[in-house]
């Protein structure tokens, strides 16, 4: 038979761990405003991109030149959002990164707050410095594109702050909730996580029946329309192939692998790719991670402060993604992150109220501070890394917003005329297809450029005045049309079609 010790309740077991100082010990705004400074500290550098590749599909609906979202799949981010930035902003690419970035410092602030009505101040504002710089959240800020993430999660963590608040006033938070679906469907969870007591107090799950009930009914509307309005095919049959193809058991156990690993390999010496594919280099700290998060249930304290909880948030936010096929990337786990900030918040807890009040603020403090310049210098990291030609990038975003800066800086020191057909040819790549040795890499440069230029749309966008862009192989043009013949960096040298027809009869390709 167990011993009366042995089963000691998980409130005596907190009784023995020293309660954290008073909230008085600092300003109930500082953790807040800490994690945001340190997203902005980390990700500053998107500051300096231009805009690439998805970025324009948003870019050109506001436009006028693609088809405008009609529907709530997406609106608010992929069509409210650039209708309105379009508006503000213009064309100039900063902006968007700056609120990108602003809007993710923001839930890191709500973040932190969030968290310090479950554990104490210093625990969970190293919680939310560790969500706002990790790594994997890259692309979402360095992309354009990814505001539909960013603005999801703002969403989602305001809906749970709201379900704190006393009746009438937490009828806000499905509504909340319903914003954060218009967002980005990868949220349609969270009211499941709510109702598992997500950010909640120890002993107040009670209080996020109104997130949980309404938000689930949400949910289930939203799930209806989406089946029925047959997004991504899913109702008529998903080709094995297209770009969210259904994935099998076995791809979804290396999906599930691939997220938890990169949830866990977030460190400097560590990280070696940046690849967006399941990546069995990390299936070893995913399962480390996951045998972690079981052997913390053990802990009394641990489960008194959500560890259970966050664990369970964690896998319902990232179920929606578990099933694709074909798209596996790391700014998936946006808000799943901070599921996981959650559970590193009470096990700092844990782990902090054992050394004491001012020496475990102080550790805190530190390991902070260590999160932050892991989280710089692994971001400079990714931007920096090459691929194959000294001047590429292995990130595709990266690379990709390069490209697409010095097309913009060679048409704008040459401006199209109102109504010009602009042909953009490589004479490397066309050098290069009696090569088989050459020519399979210069038919991925050329794929590159077209993907950083959405298929010429954002020339469209960028300058309206021309009539329309295409691609070719060989010479083949009007004479009226201009000619852009591009570099694998995006550099163009464009002349006169007559002209490049006149090069060419002096200088015949081999």
């Amino acid at each position: 038979m167990p011993s009366r010790r042995a089963r000691r309740p998980a409130s005596a077991e907190l009784r023995r761990i020293p309660a954290p100082e008073p909230a008085a010990a600092a300003p109930g705004w500082l953790g807040p405003a800490l994690a945001a400074l340190a997203a902005v500290v980390v990700y500053r550098g998107a500051l300096g991109y231009d805009f690439a590749q998805d970025d324009f599909a948003g870019l050109g609906r506001a436009a006028g030149i693609l088809p405008r979202l009609h529907g709530p799949w997406r609106y608010l981010s992929g069509q409210a959002y650039f209708d309105v930035m379009r508006g503000i902003a213009g064309l100039h690419a900063t902006a968007y990164h700056a609120v990108s970035l602003a809007v993710h410092a923001g839930c890191g602030a709500l973040l932190a707050w969030l968290l310090a009505r479950v554990v104490s101040r210093p625990a969970a504002t190293l919680g939310a410095v560790w969500f706002v710089t990790h790594p994997a959240l890259f692309t979402a800020i360095y992309s354009v594109s990814g505001i539909g993430e960013i603005l999801a999660g703002l969403f989602a963590l305001t809906a749970i702050g709201l379900s704190f608040v006393p009746r009438p006033r937490d009828l806000a938070s499905p509504a909340a909730y319903g914003l954060s679906l218009l967002c980005k469907e990868s949220t349609i969870l969270l009211p499941a996580a709510a109702a598992f007591g997500f950010l909640a107090r120890p002993g107040a799950r009670a209080s996020r029946r109104t997130l949980a009930l309404g938000g689930g009914l949400l949910a289930v509307v939203y799930a209806a329309w989406f089946v029925s309005a047959d997004v991504f095919r899913v109702r008529t049959g998903i080709a094995a192939n297209a770009a969210y193809a259904l994935a099998g058991p076995l791809d979804i156990g290396r999906n599930l692998l691939t997220y938890l690993g990169w949830t866990a390999n977030m460190f400097l010496p560590s990280v070696h790719g940046v690849g967006d594919a399941v990546d069995p280099n990390v299936f070893a700290w995913g399962a480390a991670l996951a045998l972690l998060w079981l052997a913390g249930l053990a802990w009394p304290a641990l489960r008194a402060l959500g560890w259970g909880g966050a664990g369970i948030a964690y896998l319902l936010l990232v179920v929606p993604v578990l099933g694709l096929r074909n798209h596996t990337y790391h700014y998936y786990l946006y808000m799943p992150l901070t599921a996981a900030a959650t559970g590193v918040a009470a096990l700092a807890d844990a782990l902090l109220a054992r050394a004491g009040g001012r020496r475990g603020a102080t550790i805190a403090a530190a390991a902070a501070l260590l999160f932050v310049a892991n989280g710089a210098l692994l971001v400079r990291k990714i931007e920096t890394a090459p691929f194959v030609h000294p001047d590429m990038r292995a990130d595709a975003t990266v690379d990709r917003a390069r490209i697409m800066r010095n097309v913009r800086r060679s048409l704008e020191s040459s401006p199209p005329r109102t109504g010009e057909r602009i042909v953009f040819w490589s004479p490397e790549l066309a050098a290069s297809r009696h090569d088989p040795a050459r020519a399979s890499i210069e038919r991925y440069w050329e794929a590159n450029l077209r993907a950083a230029l959405m298929e010429g749309v954002a020339v469209r966008v960028l300058f309206p005045q021309v009539d329309s862009v295409r691609f070719v192989d060989e010479p083949g043009w009007q004479a009226s049309d201009r000619v852009a013949m591009y570099q694998r960096t995006g550099v163009l040298t464009l002349k006169p079609a007559a002209e490049v027809d006149s090069m060419l009869r002096q200088h015949p390709l081999p």
